[in-house]
């Protein structure tokens, strides 16, 4: 058993373990079996959650629905690791830039903000 499959298999009997279910139906990705936990579908293999739709168009609502609270949390933390940085420098051009970055990522979280309400 290679390295890769075993730490699937840990991975699968940790969730297991935690209550998941093991599913009948495998990963349409590598083929592992899926595992229920909660109420997503998950690959332990792929380390990622899997969703069915039944078109396209539903495929990339269901992705964004994933992708903004991710894209969110990303978006606050690059804010916060600026804030800090702004603490400590005291070049007037690179606080420019940085004030410049910040304002570009404010926009994109209040554009995100209103997108999912």
């Amino acid at each position: 058993m290679d390295k890769t499959n075993d730490s699937s298999v840990k991975k699968m009997a940790e969730l297991l373990r935690r209550g998941a279910t093991m599913l009948a139906e495998s990963c349409p990705q590598c083929g592992s079996p899926l595992m229920k936990v909660e109420n997503d579908i998950y690959c332990a293999t792929c380390d990622r959650r899997i969703v069915y739709a039944d078109s396209d168009e539903e495929a990339e609502t269901q992705a964004v629905k994933v992708l903004i609270p991710q894209l969110r949390e990303t978006l606050i933390r690059k804010l916060s690791s600026l804030t800090n940085v702004l603490d400590t420098e005291n070049d007037t051009e690179a606080l420019t830039k940085l004030a410049n970055l910040m304002v570009l990522l404010l926009q994109a979280l209040h554009k995100l903000e209103s997108m999912s309400s």
